[in-house]
C-alpha cells in the first residue's frame, strides 16, 4: 500500500468518486493547535483495504471540501479511527458534522483486555506485529512541503486500522461487548456534539465554592466572556487570563490596571485585556448568585466512602478484565456517591440506563459505605 497525495480540484474529485460506494473508511488528522482556539487541520488521512490518500485541507476551501465530508458523515458510514477525541474537533471545525458511525479502536481495545489509553504504536505491535515511529507526533503539521518522515508517518497512521478492527470487532463479538462498545462511541462523539455552554463552564473552577454566591456568579459571568472572546479572536482562552487570574480578580476585586500584576496576570495581557477584564469584573459583579453553586469538595468522612467504592469498581474491573478507569471515572463514582447520599439514584445515577447499571451499579449498591454520615454540607478543609 502507498499513498497518493490530494492537492488538486480534480484529485479531489476523483477520490470522492473512488471512496463514495465504502462502507467503511480509516480516518486520521494532524493539526497544529498552539497558538489558536480552534484546531488548524494540517492533513486528513483516509484509507479504504487498497489505498491511502493524504488530504491536504490547507489548498481547499470548505466549498471544495464538502462533498468529501457528506461522505465522510454519511448515515451508513463507519469511520475507524484510534483516540478520536480531538480528529473530532478537527471535523467540527472543517464540515460543523461529526461521525455517524464511530469504531474508535482504542475504545475496543480497553473493552477487550488492553490498557485504557492505549496509543496506537502499542496496539499495533502487541496485535499485528507491527513497529510504528511516533517521532513526527509534534512536527509542524502546517509547512510545505511536508518531510517525507511525516508522509510515511501519516500514511502509517491510516494503513492499520482496517486490520486492526477486523480483529477486534472479532474480540468484541467473542466478549460480547459489541453493545458496550457501541454506547461508548456514541458518547464520546455526544461529549463533542454537545459541549459545555459557556455560561456553565464556571462549575469546573475546582476551588470556586469557596467564593461568595455573588462571587461565583461574577465568576460565572468572567468565565463565559473569557471563552467567547476567545472564540472570536481564535486564541487560547489562557492567552487572556488563566482559571487561577479570573479566580484572583473575583476574589481582590483590583481598582486598577495596575493591581493586575500581582494577581499574577502577564504583561501582555494585561496591555491587551487590562480594561476589559475590569469591565467585565463590575458586570459580573452585578449578576447576583448563579443557578447553580460551584460544587464542595467530598467531606472526609465522604473521602473514605468514595475510596471504599473505588475498591469495589476495582474488584469489577478485576474480574471484567477492564480497566478500572473505564468502568467508573472519578466524577462518574463522586456523582454515583452524592446521588446515593441525596437518596436519587433512580433519577441521577450515572451508571443509569447504560451497560455500567448491569455490569457495575448492583455491586455498588449493595455494598455498605464505612460512614453513616449523610451531612452533605460538611466540607473538608484540608
Amino acid at each position: 500500500m502507498s499513498y497518493q497525495w490530494i492537492d488538486q480540484p480534480n484529485q479531489l474529485q476523483s477520490l470522492v468518486e473512488q471512496i463514495q460506494s465504502c462502507t467503511r473508511l480509516a480516518v486520521d488528522t494532524e493539526f497544529v493547535r498552539t497558538n489558536t482556539y480552534y484546531s488548524r487541520p494540517g492533513l486528513i488521512q483516509i484509507a479504504d483495504r487498497q489505498q491511502v490518500f493524504l488530504v491536504d485541507p490547507t489548498v481547499f476551501s470548505t466549498q471544495q471540501l464538502q462533498p468529501l465530508g457528506d461522505i465522510l458523515f454519511a448515515p451508513d458510514m463507519q469511520l475507524l479511527m484510534h483516540s478520536a477525541g480531538e480528529d473530532l474537533d478537527v471535523f467540527l471545525g472543517l464540515w460543523k458534522r461529526l461521525p455517524s458511525n464511530l469504531f474508535d479502536t482504542q475504545i475496543a481495545a480497553s473493552l477487550v483486555g488492553f490498557d485504557r489509553q492505549m496509543g496506537l504504536q502499542r496496539l499495533l505491535m502487541d496485535i499485528i506485529g507491527v513497529e510504528l515511529s511516533k517521532e513526527e507526533t509534534r512536527s509542524d503539521w502546517l509547512q510545505r512541503p511536508l518531510t517525507a518522515r511525516q508522509l510515511h508517518y501519516a500514511e502509517a497512521d491510516v494503513k492499520y486500522l482496517h486490520q486492526v478492527a477486523d480483529i477486534l470487532q472479532q474480540k468484541l463479538q467473542q466478549t460480547g461487548r459489541e453493545s458496550w462498545f457501541a454506547e461508548e462511541c456514541q458518547q464520546l462523539v455526544a461529549k463533542y456534539q454537545h459541549k459545555t455552554p459557556d455560561e456553565w463552564l464556571y462549575l469546573g473552577f475546582g476551588s470556586g465554592w469557596k467564593l461568595k454566591p455573588a462571587l461565583q456568579g461574577a465568576l460565572r459571568h468572567l468565565a463565559s466572556w473569557r471563552e467567547q472572546t476567545a472564540r472570536q479572536h481564535n486564541i487560547p482562552k489562557t492567552f487572556i487570563a488563566k482559571d487561577a487570574n479570573l479566580y484572583a480578580l473575583v476574589e481582590k476585586q483590583p481598582s486598577s490596571k495596575a493591581l493586575l500584576s500581582e494577581l499574577g496576570f502577564q504583561g501582555s495581557q494585561i496591555r491587551r485585556y487590562g480594561d476589559q477584564l475590569l469591565q467585565q469584573l463590575h458586570i459580573g459583579l452585578q449578576a447576583g448568585e448563579p443557578p447553580l453553586p460551584i460544587p464542595r469538595p467530598l467531606s472526609k468522612s465522604q473521602q473514605k466512602d468514595y475510596k471504599a467504592l473505588r475498591d469495589v469498581v476495582a474488584s469489577c474491573a478485576e474480574t471484567l478484565g477492564l480497566p478500572a478507569d473505564l468502568l467508573a471515572s472519578k466524577a462518574q463514582l463522586v456523582n454515583y456517591l452524592k446521588a446515593r447520599m441525596a437518596g436519587t439514584l433512580t433519577t441521577d445515577s450515572p451508571f443509569a440506563g447504560g451497560w455500567r447499571e448491569t455490569a457495575l451499579q448492583p455491586s455498588l449498591d449493595a455494598f455498605v459505605l464505612p460512614s453513616n454520615n449523610n451531612n452533605k454540607d460538611e466540607l473538608d478543609h484540608d
